[in-house]
């Protein structure tokens, strides 16, 4: 009794209560603002802006998620936690601020995982193009991800939040005037809203659907393998990026949609997605004068894109026999009555007529089919991932309203190449951007009403050789060289001279906190 009375009446420590209580403060902190947000996000449907302002590239060619932060098309509760850092082991831990003195694991064992990554990037266009510079831009992505079943006891519910926010001025649009951004976070600079969005997992998890505010191309059209690359074709294709409005719901801009994906069994899946039609908040118009927001656009203008895909994964288990290898196959439509035409107006005359108007007719609905396959080729012995990969996309759309009406690309990637370095990867890709009939049709009517020097539009190629250095599990370097072949298609500069070939060099660092 006199030990407890002695105990009581000592004086506790202000570095005992700094090391207790905050902590605590911190974890019911975070767990609070994980309760108000999905309070927030399941008390209903917020008020839509459908203005944006300011300016942006002239062309509206996404970034897509190659190369860029990966925003995973799974469940929420998937990200990793952190859980297994060590303060003290700074070099080898997931992330570089580590496990929060055992806050992050906590805050994940409740239902609530934060995490962020910043990509910035050096690149040069040393020959070609518009104009030989140089520029620095960046991406940072914070995220939170909520698994409701920890948090509030809702089975298969689980919800993301997410916010992008960039800087720099890109090379594509002043430097090289090609039609794929050369870089997967290349964008207007601005601070917006990504990701806001539920996901309800039933039948244990052969059923998932997902509404809110979403990215198509985290989930569509994708290839794992092609993700290595930075050009921003291999993650949401030139071809999509060129001709949808807004460059469709793909990085940087997402719009309002649901998402429903069955997959009766582990290696067959088919998903289908609705969005709203003009990410940009404008009225669904493809042309190329249409300019990114400056924020956030909840828009809910521009008719509606929807997209559809199948996918057949076989061998993927890590005892299968055969090689792995994922088919999909794909198709999209946009219900837009505002796709122009490529060569005519309104009076069946061609643009390049003296006695056009010079407003190209304009196309009700617009759509495309694609194809993917991705494999293994080559497995090394230490079962460890490590091995060469290949992936090859295929796409088409109408010639009519489409500036690109074909589109492919292939590359090779290596993983383990180096035996001191197995968690490097190397990779090679080429793209192939066709320009459609009708366009090209344009380029021959002006000159035939006399502008003899117009070139005639044909083909963009893009190559890439990239090297990804894991330097620690938090940290990668990456140098890429590209190669843009007939910028823009084979189009001339201001000074009447056909584009020449660009070649460019980077740097891209990619840090997870």
């Amino acid at each position: 009794m006199m030990a407890c009375e002695a105990a009581a009446s000592t004086p506790i420590p202000n570095r005992w209560v700094a090391s207790s209580v905050t902590p605590r403060a911190v974890r019911y902190g975070m767990l609070t603002v994980a309760v108000w947000l999905t309070s927030l996000m399941t008390g209903g449907a917020a008020t839509a802006q459908q203005q944006p302002g300011g300016a942006a590239t002239a062309q509206q060619q996404s970034g897509g998620s190659a190369a860029a932060p990966q925003q995973s098309g799974g469940s929420a509760s998937a990200q990793p936690s952190g859980a297994s850092d060590s303060v003290t082991d700074f070099w080898h831990r997931d992330t570089l601020t580590g496990d929060w003195g055992g806050d992050r694991t906590w805050l994940a064992d409740h239902g609530v995982t934060f995490s962020m990554t910043y990509t910035g990037e050096f690149q040069a266009n040393t020959r070609g193009g518009i104009k030989q510079g140089a520029v620095y831009d960046s991406l940072l992505l914070p995220q939170v991800d909520l698994d409701l079943q920890k948090l509030i006891g809702w089975q298969g519910l689980t919800a993301r939040v997410s916010a992008v926010a960039l800087a720099g001025p890109g090379l594509s649009e002043g430097y090289i005037g090609n039609l794929a951004n050369v870089s997967s976070i290349e964008g207007r600079p601005a601070v917006r809203l990504y990701n806001a969005w539920l996901q309800q997992n039933l039948a244990g998890d052969a059923v998932s659907i997902r509404a809110g505010m979403m990215n198509v191309d985290a989930e569509f059209f994708v290839s794992p393998t092609a993700s290595l690359f930075v050009n921003s074709t291999f993650g949401w294709p030139a071809i999509l990026g060129v001709d949808l409005p807004g460059g469709g719901p793909a990085y940087p801009l997402s719009a309002p949609g649901v998402r429903v994906k069955l997959q009766p069994t582990p290696e067959f899946a088919i998903m289908t997605a609705v969005f709203s039609g003009d990410p940009t908040g404008h009225d669904g118009s493809n042309s190329p004068s249409v300019m990114q927001p400056d924020g956030t656009v909840v828009s809910f203008n521009g008719g509606v894109f929807a997209i559809a895909e199948a996918d057949l994964a076989l061998n993927q288990a890590k005892d299968a026999k055969g090689i792995p290898i994922t088919l999909k196959m794909g198709g999209w439509y946009h219900s837009s009555a505002r796709f122009f035409d490529q060569q005519f107006d309104n009076d069946g005359l061609s643009l390049a007529d003296p006695a056009s108007d010079g407003v190209p007719l304009d196309h009700a609905g617009n759509w495309g089919l694609y194809g993917i396959v991705d494999t293994m080729l080559y497995a090394a012995p230490a079962g460890d991932g490590s091995g060469l990969s290949a992936f090859a996309r295929v796409a088409n759309a109408p010639d009519d309203e489409n500036l690109v009406s074909f589109y492919t690309d292939a590359g090779l990637t290596y993983k383990g190449l180096l035996r001191q370095r197995k968690d490097d990867t190397v990779g090679f890709a080429v793209a192939y951007i066709r320009i459609s009939n009708r366009a090209r049709s344009l380029d021959l009517d002006m000159r035939e009403f006399g502008d003899l020097l117009t070139p005639i539009r044909n083909q963009e190629f893009v190559l890439e050789l990239s090297y990804q250095a894991q330097i620690s599990p938090w940290w990668t370097l990456q140098p890429d060289l590209q190669g843009i072949l007939n910028p823009g298609g084979r189009v001339a500069n201001a000074d009447g001279h056909v584009r020449p070939d660009a070649l460019l060099v980077g740097l891209r660092t990619t840090v997870t906190f």
